[in-house]
């Protein structure tokens, strides 16, 4: 007996110039010789005489690839810019950490400040007075640096960084990414308590502070900021995404996007072409910064029980198939078995039945709700 022939659904489209249906496999050849797009990028730029970079970037959802765009992006948006477009239109759902992996490079979401929370006035319940006079202990113990202040606090973060790096290399007088872990904290022990006075008594954390100290140093961590060719011979690195496409990213590159380090959404992307010209217009006429050429058309997931599309889907952190139900068997309490009595709508995103995503997420919208939180909150304390 002849094995049965699987056929794989194939995965469609509508383009967003045309309005045709096209197979997934045909769109990005089909954008090229679309004639309603090359008359609306013809119309424009013989009205615009300013010209910009504009990447064609295609993103699917790395193991549910039948969710699918085309943008057409400037080259000068940020990584930044297309985290909170990817976002809005397809992930956010709690405000999670994300990162972009491009090469052996990481570009996180993750705040500056983060990774600087060790201390801080008045923290830890310290009180103010204390603070101070711990200050002025400081004052009296390390001899003045070079750099003011005000000068410091008024630096950009990665500046700040490269700063750090060079005064630590002046005091070494050795580039301390070339030492051991041990060389690099016996160097600290002596500068640290070369500042302090000779009968002074070392604080019991003061050899903690200096091994965390020397493995930041050693690690790279500051210098991973303050510079875009890190080195150390490490093979991946992070940085933030305040950085233009146009600088780390070329036609034909690949690179991923991951979303929720908890539940993790894993996007794939690639620079299928770039172009000069004008930025498209939305459906106000205003410039679109992130147009979407085309999209899939919402996959139909089978009710897990008795295969007719779903139309929700049991919240979790799994497979969306595996908790999905039609309207009849989800009202039958035997067809939820291990699956929890609550559900989610099901969204034309690679993020469907994850965590508590619901849709598209419009910023203004969170921005409104939460005035009218602060308005409610004001009014009870009046």
């Amino acid at each position: 007996m002849a094995p049965k022939t699987v056929t794989r659904e194939t995965s469609k489209g509508t383009c967003n110039f045309c309005k045709s249906e096209i197979d997934k496999s045909k769109m990005t050849q089909h954008l090229k010789f679309c004639k309603p797009r090359t008359a609306v990028v013809k119309s424009a730029n013989s009205t615009e005489p300013e010209r910009t970079r504009l990447f064609h970037i295609i993103v699917e959802g790395y193991r549910l690839p039948e969710y699918w765009m085309h943008l057409e992006v400037p080259a000068d948006a940020t990584l930044g810019d297309l985290d909170d477009f990817l976002r809005a239109i397809w992930l956010e759902c709690c405000d999670h950490l994300s990162a972009f992996t491009i090469g052996k490079i990481s570009y996180s979401s993750q705040r500056e400040d983060m990774f600087w929370d060790y201390s801080y006035p008045g923290a830890a319940g310290e009180s103010a007075e204390e603070d101070e006079d711990e200050e002025e202990d400081e004052e009296d113990q390390i001899d003045e640096i070079e750099v003011e202040p005000a000068e410091l606090a008024d630096m950009p973060f990665n500046e700040l960084a490269a700063k750090v790096i060079e005064m630590v290399t002046a005091e070494f007088q050795a580039d301390p990414t070339t030492l051991s872990l041990d060389e690099v904290e016996t160097r600290l022990v002596q500068l640290l308590t070369a500042k302090l006075p000779q009968d002074a008594a070392l604080p019991p954390e003061f050899k903690a502070s200096t091994s965390i100290l020397a493995r930041l140093l050693k690690l790279g961590l500051l210098q991973s900021f303050a510079t875009k060719d890190p080195g150390f011979g490490f093979e991946s690195r992070e940085r933030d995404m305040d950085v233009e496409l146009g600088e780390v990213l070329t036609v034909g590159q690949k690179f991923s996007h991951e979303y929720d380090f908890g539940s993790t959404t894993e996007l794939a992307l690639k620079i299928a072409a770039e172009r000069e010209g004008v930025l498209m217009k939305d459906e106000d006429g205003e410039p679109d910064p992130f147009f979407i050429m085309a999209r899939n058309e919402l996959p139909v997931i089978p009710c897990r029980v008795c295969g007719k599309p779903a139309t929700k889907i049991a919240a979790g952190y799994y497979y969306a198939g595996y908790g999905a139900l039609c309207d009849s068997c989800a009202k039958k309490p035997k067809n939820l078995g291990e699956f929890e009595d609550s559900f989610l709508p099901i969204v034309n995103s690679p993020r469907v039945g994850v965590c508590g995503y619901t849709g598209p997420y419009d910023p203004s919208d969170w921005e409104e709700e939460e005035y009218e939180d602060d308005e409610e909150e004001d009014e009870e304390t009046d």
